[in-house]
């Protein structure tokens, strides 16, 4: 697919789990949190990530969206590559070579980070994040501030 293609396949994936287009950002409230997501071009090549993170705090009526820099926990859809291998064979990747899939390819991808990682905080909370750091989510920046917020 081309970039056009994946853009569009990727805003049809967000909304359809109800996201809303901010500026250049998707948000979804949840109930102490809020998750954006977000496409980032590569700087090296025909190749985009999908970036998702989370605000912690209260999040209703929103009118001044924060960006993915004001974020407390952040990560990555992956999906199996294509051209790229490790000791001869495919590996997961954030990197997303957009031209080497189909959507029906990418789809499966999308709805496992969708229903394991991206949306189960949406739904569940922040405490989710919390029962689950070291194994699906992990502390960037911030780690004390962030902990603070998770266990608040």
């Amino acid at each position: 697919m081309d970039k056009k293609q994946f853009k569009d396949f990727c805003k049809k994936e967000f909304e359809l789990r109800g996201f809303e287009k901010q500026k250049n950002a998707f948000y979804l409230p949840g109930r102490d949190l809020l998750c954006g997501i977000d496409l980032q071009k590569s700087n090296y090549g025909d190749v985009y990530y999908v970036n998702y993170y989370y605000f912690i705090g209260k999040f209703e009526n929103i009118t001044n969206y924060p960006t993915h820099y004001e974020s407390d926990i952040q990560g990555r859809i992956a999906v199996m590559s294509r051209k790229q291998t490790f000791q001869g064979k495919q590996f997961m990747t954030a990197q997303v070579e957009y031209e080497e899939y189909t959507e029906e390819e990418l789809r499966p991808y999308f709805d496992r980070a969708f229903e394991e990682e991206i949306l189960p905080p949406v739904n569940h909370g922040k405490s989710f994040i919390l029962d689950n750091l070291g194994k699906i989510y992990s502390l960037t920046l911030h780690k004390e501030e962030v902990m603070q917020k998770l266990q608040s």
